[in-house]
């Protein structure tokens, strides 16, 4: 059995000599103190169980074997601890002299150990400890001395080097460490009972050198943050785990700590068969108190500490209101009731938070949706929010305004003036409306403009708020409302003085007729005569048109060929454009529109007209006609010359009664166009003129939309 032990712990040395070379020698050097930290550990442990085989199953009171192993193993310890020291929060690899230097003679001194040149025999009795060492014993001791020296030396000259206090406490409390293990393993191994004579307290002096690094390590890892990935990993163990590991732990270091010293010291045990009664009955006991301990402990903590978990991860899935059935009135009661009312005040919250979600929701969605543009702006004229009628006003993303200054955006552009001015008359307390317009790319739209501060408290405002109010459709709908009642007015003025005008009219017509029967008349008086009637027949003329323009029109429609009915009036006036040399050229195709004929004759009559009246010799006129597919069921007719064009200050009022600049001309046509084509609920716009082009379009709808019904207006 001696010699099977003997095998066993020099394969442990070799293995652990092998260890430290490999560790020392691997290429990653930020791993290598933290290597070596486990492998300090692992031979501490290895220590203790060179004393745990031989006081509990080797019986004979030879110890020689304990006395090589231990030394072997304090050697591999503070060669391990010399390195670690080095290498702990250093990046710099340990010159390849320096790792000899360590590493030979410790090697060679551990040959000696186990070839019996230095430990020769060890022996316990009764009252004492018997070793004998030889000459050579004194290197060893020299050599652990120097190593100690050259841990302490490495660590003390990193603490005076670095910058970092916590680096500076990490590497103190290792020194503290490494002083205590050693003192306290110089101490119980070789003070104690070899000048003092308390032998029996030599089997306790690897338990002291144990827990010496445990509680150093302990301190450092809690205090100063050792290692932390280790410490993670802990952390990340349950409670039971951690009860388990505790367990594991203590028990084994009471029954070496205490039950040993007790067994010698009470018991006076000596042989081997009584340590293995001994120690067994001790195992025992200690599995029995350590399992009803973690069982209690399980019971009584973490059983409700589980179940406050599960809760808890209920209430994270949304399950409000969901209460622990924990009663004690120790602190764990308490903070189950906590928990309780917690999770009661929580599905109250809950009920009013989503409440409140769904009105900011609401309010977010009419701010998005909003057809005026909004911009709420801080206290700086950052912008924090808007929507994106906003942001198409400013041609720019919302993501790009984002936290961007609005005069920053605002004040390089130059359609955008007018708002740049509004917002630097803004003093940020009183409200502000402004009126402006802004030029995009072929339109001008107006906006109204609002700008104030909004408040948060009452104390000071939050920030702005800016909104910017699209009325170029109410400003057209304004213009056309005045202008309707500026028609109707007309209208019934004028209705009034052609009334007026028509009978005593009609009576100048007839007795001239009359008289130029009746009259013989001289060439000179003859055509005065002319010239009166002409006069008379041009104002009768312009009494119908206005007549015709101030009343009521009534639609007739029906079902025609709008193709054939632009054909006839290009037919029928085919003669009078023969004197100019004038062409309508029509390229439209036959389409089928309901409406009435008789008034649609009459605005293409008076366009072909305007046409011909202001073409030089030569002049043409093309007539297109297509269904516009984007808009179901109407009909696009663009009508376009090359005659002289319409000055550029008389485009906006072509379309207005009794505008003209003609000598002859009573200004209605376009006017009674107009109110022809949309009385058909169409359109007729001037799309552009120039000199040598002038092009008008019409759109009409082509299906029937009353149901075959005449319209009356």
């Amino acid at each position: 059995m001696t010699q099977i032990f003997n095998t066993l712990f020099l394969i442990a040395t070799i293995i652990s000599a092998i260890g430290i070379i490999y560790i020392i020698y691997s290429r990653s050097i930020a791993e290598i103190s933290r290597k070596l930290f486990v492998l300090t550990l692992l031979l501490v442990i290895g220590y203790l169980i060179s004393h745990f085989v031989h006081f509990i199953i080797m019986p004979s009171e030879d110890v020689t074997i304990l006395d090589q192993s231990c030394h072997s193993f304090l050697l591999l310890i503070i060669l391990v601890l010399t390195f670690f020291s080095y290498y702990f929060h250093s990046s710099k690899d340990m010159s390849f002299p320096l790792k000899l230097f360590l590493i030979v003679p410790s090697a060679a001194l551990i040959l000696l150990l186990w070839s019996g040149y230095l430990v020769e025999s060890s022996h316990v009795h009764t009252k004492k400890l018997e070793a004998h060492y030889s000459p050579y014993y004194a290197g060893y001791l020299v050599w652990y001395v120097l190593l100690l020296s050259l841990s302490i030396y490495f660590l003390v000259k990193k603490a005076i080097i670095s910058k970092s206090n916590q680096i500076r406490k990490q590497i103190f409390t290792v020194l503290i460490g490494l002083i205590i293990t050693n003192l306290t393993a110089f101490v119980f191994g070789l003070y104690l009972p070899w000048i003092l004579g308390f032998y029996y307290l030599v089997e306790i002096s690897p338990l002291a050198f144990f827990i010496g690094v445990i509680l150093t390590t302990a301190i450092a890892i809690s205090r100063f943050d050792l290692f932390p990935t280790a410490i993670s990993k802990i952390q990340s163990f349950s409670l039971n785990k951690k009860i388990i590991f505790s367990a594991v732990i203590v028990v084994p270091v009471i029954i070496l700590l205490i039950q040993i010293p007790l067994g010698r010291i009470l018991f006076d045990i000596q042989t081997g068969e009584q340590w293995e009664h001994y120690f067994f009955i001790s195992l025992f006991g200690g599995i029995i108190v350590s399992t009803a301990m973690a069982f209690m402990i399980t019971k009584l903590i973490a059983n409700p500490l589980n179940k406050l978990i599960e809760k808890t991860t209920e209430i994270r899935r949304g399950n409000y209101g969901t209460v622990v059935d924990i009663y004690s009135n120790d602190e764990l009661g308490k903070l189950a009731a906590t928990f309780n009312e917690m999770s009661k005040t929580l599905i109250i919250d809950s009920v009013e938070l989503e409440l409140k979600q769904n009105r900011i929701e609401m309010l977010l969605n009419a701010f998005e949706k909003s057809n005026a543009a909004i911009c709420v702006l801080n206290l700086s004229g950052k912008i924090i929010e808007l929507n994106t009628e906003f942001s198409n006003i400013l041609k720019i993303s919302k993501a790009n305004l984002y936290n961007s200054i609005i005069f920053k955006i605002i004040e390089p552009a130059t359609n955008l003036k007018e708002l740049t001015e509004v917002l630097q008359k803004f003093n940020g307390k009183n409200k502000l409306e402004e009126e402006i317009s802004i030029q995009f790319d072929e339109e001008i739209k107006n906006y109204l403009i609002t700008m104030s501060p909004f408040y948060i408290d009452e104390a000071k405002p939050a920030g702005y708020l800016l909104i910017a109010i699209d009325t170029t459709d109410l400003k057209k709908l304004e213009s056309q409302l005045a202008h309707s009642e500026k028609l109707a007015a007309l209208g019934k003025m004028a209705a009034i003085l052609t009334h007026e005008i028509k009978t005593p009219l009609t009576s100048i017509k007839m007795n001239s007729d009359m008289l130029a029967e009746s009259l013989v008349l001289n060439e000179d008086d003859a055509s005065s005569m002319n010239i009166i009637k002409k006069e008379i027949n041009r104002l009768n003329n312009l009494v119908k048109e206005v007549l015709l323009f101030a009343k009521q029109m009534n639609l007739n429609k029906e079902q025609f060929d709008i193709k054939e009915l632009i054909e006839e009036i290009i037919g029928n006036y085919k003669a009078k454009f023969a004197d100019k040399n004038f062409k309508v050229i029509y390229d439209g195709k036959s389409a089928e529109i309901y409406a009435d004929k008789e008034k649609l004759h009459q605005v293409f009559l008076n366009l072909i007209q305007n046409s011909y009246e202001s073409v030089e010799e030569n002049g043409e006129l093309k007539i297109d006609s297509v269904v516009d597919k984007s808009k179901d069921g109407r009909i696009l007719f663009k009508l376009m010359d090359n005659g002289l064009g319409i000055p550029e200050d008389m485009k906006k009022k072509i379309f207005e009664p009794f505008y003209t600049t003609k000598s002859s001309g009573t200004g209605l046509g376009l006017a009674v166009a107009r109110k022809i084509i949309e009385l058909h609920n169409g359109t007729i716009e001037l799309v552009s003129s120039r000199k040598g082009e002038t092009i008008f379009q019409i759109e009409l709808l082509i299906k029937n939309n009353d149901n075959g019904k005449n319209t009356s207006n």
